[in-house]
């Protein structure tokens, strides 16, 4: 009697602590929805790929490997108006009123973007309160082919081009995509033949050796969007 009870006792404190667990996880998540804060990283397909990154010094580039730096939170101001903020710098993204992409510690006027989705699912930042005044055209968060930051002034930079995609990735890790494999069974090009007993060969016969099939591997890789 005292093995059950003590078993009985055991196994309600884990079921306990795991409702505890999935609970506290479940609130967190939800706070995280309810706050407007999203933590991700922004994804740019111009060249060979680049991932909008905050330094320290207030610097704003981008990275072709994702790293520390590229890892940012994005909040809600207001409809349709966010901040951006890196996690490891710690500083706000903004643009100046000469179209200039940088970072401060405080988070001002300059550090609100107008975020829209694109109907090929990246999205853009526009300045909210920086833009040409005499044509009303928005100044956009952009990076070149070599990952720098455009001025959002040029008037190369539009809502059209690609310098101005950005893709929200989930994945914090390094390694910023991961793919599975899986087997073609159809594609074999011959079946396993049925093991046979051996027999010694004739003097006029010869011998044929089976061949191992070879699967195809077929590698997909899934695509994450934020929004």
């Amino acid at each position: 009697m005292n093995v059950l009870f003590y078993l009985f006792t055991v196994s309600h404190l884990i079921c306990t602590v795991t409702s505890q667990q999935v609970s506290l996880e479940r609130q967190l998540l939800e706070e995280e929805i309810n706050s407007g804060r999203r933590t991700c990283r922004l994804y740019c397909r111009v060249g060979i790929g680049f991932h909008l990154q905050i330094h320290l010094d207030g610097r704003v580039n981008g990275s072709h490997e994702p790293n520390q730096l590229s890892v940012l939170e994005l909040f809600a101001v207001s409809q349709g108006v966010i901040g951006i903020k890196g996690v490891y710098s710690n500083r706000f993204l903004a643009m100046n009123e000469r179209g200039r992409l940088h970072a401060t510690e405080w988070f001002t006027d300059d550090c609100k973007f107008r975020e829209r989705f694109q109907e090929n699912s990246y999205n853009t930042y526009a300045s909210v309160i920086h833009r040409n005044h005499r044509t009303s055209r928005e100044w956009y968060v952009a990076l070149n082919k070599r990952g720098k930051a455009k001025m959002g002034s040029s008037p190369r930079v539009k809502s059209q081009h690609v310098s101005t995609h950005f893709l929200p990735r989930l994945s914090l890790h390094e390694k910023s995509e991961r793919g599975f494999t899986i087997t073609d069974r159809n594609k074999e090009r011959r079946k396993n033949p049925s093991p046979t007993p051996p027999k010694p060969p004739l003097a006029d016969t010869k011998v044929h050796t089976g061949t191992i099939p070879r699967r195809r591997q077929i590698k997909y890789w899934p695509k994450y969007r934020f929004g």
